[in-house]
């Protein structure tokens, strides 16, 4: 709930800003001092309590150089938006599987006694932990850029769109800044939270360098999903690289949060199930364990 905050709020300063600087008035009455130069945007909102990622620094700065920071910033704000509204819909949906778990958790302590055993609220926390423990793996695993957790069905590829995403934004904001291809890239690497694919960009990061096309660097690297290249690749023939990178990172976002809202629908019917079957299983041993209990007076 605070990262949703602080990006909301994030948003929030950078739409004010840009309609400041849009407004045109100086930035020594906004709060800027003489020194700041092309970091003077980054400066301005680091002042209002703004937490700044290395892209977001990247990207304002050439902005700043190019006179483009209304739409850098309002550019940034957006994401920040959409990144908040992904988060708070993950939440939503995880809430009630997660009631109804904690109501199982309740009602098999509450019938322990008269079951005779703890054997559900034990089993239960164990299945928790196991969750729980699997969950930080597959964390640990993609931070360490283990390439057997890219390749996991649902999650890996969800993962790896999910990585391509912050390239996409940062290499489109910079390189329609008027930053040379091969630069937008290299700063753009530096945004992949994903090592493996950090790994694969840095390889089309050389051989871009060598002269050839972003497009036969992708290539020859086998970085972003096919459907990604394809869409840069028609772009770049046409001339028209910038809008393609647009409709890139569209096309990503887009079916990231399909395979989000997917994953989500299926891990809540999972718990859905499990709660129904405790829940029965609970009904039954409580009159069973009942029953006996009348039975033997």
């Amino acid at each position: 709930m605070l990262s949703i905050a602080a990006d909301e709020r994030a948003a929030m300063q950078f739409d004010e800003l840009a309609s400041l600087l849009d407004a045109g008035l100086p930035t020594s009455q906004l709060g800027a001092r003489g020194g700041d130069g092309e970091r003077t945007a980054i400066e301005l909102l680091r002042r209002r309590d703004v937490r700044l990622s290395p892209s977001d620094e990247v990207v304002l700065a050439a902005a700043w150089r190019s006179g483009r920071v209304g739409p850098a910033l309002r550019a940034r704000a957006e994401q920040r938006r959409q990144r908040a509204a992904q988060r708070r819909n993950l939440l939503l949906h995880l809430l009630y599987p997660a009631a109804l778990l904690g109501v199982a958790m309740l009602a098999s302590l509450a019938t322990a006694p008269v079951i005779g055993h703890y054997g559900f609220p034990i089993g239960l926390t164990v299945l928790l932990a196991l969750l729980v423990a699997v969950a930080f793996g597959l964390r640990r695993g993609l931070r360490r850029g283990d390439e057997r957790c890219n390749r996991l069905p649902v999650v890996g590829r969800l993962v790896t769109d999910l990585a391509e995403i912050p390239y996409l934004e940062t290499l489109q904001s910079l390189y329609g800044a008027g930053v040379p291809i091969v630069e937008a890239h290299a700063n753009a690497l530096a945004a992949v939270p994903n090592p493996a694919l950090q790994r694969r960009l840095a390889v089309a990061g050389r051989v871009l360098g060598s002269g050839r096309t972003l497009t036969e660097a992708l290539a020859e690297a086998v970085a972003l999903h096919p459907d990604t290249r394809s869409l840069l690749a028609a772009g770049e023939r046409a001339g028209t690289l910038e809008d393609a990178l647009t409709r890139a990172l569209q096309r990503r976002r887009e079916v990231s949060q399909r395979s989000v809202a997917l994953l989500l629908r299926s891990i809540a019917v999972g718990i859905y199930a499990l709660a129904a079957a405790i829940a029965v299983a609970l009904i039954l041993s409580f009159w069973f364990s009942l029953y006996g209990q009348l039975r033997w007076r």
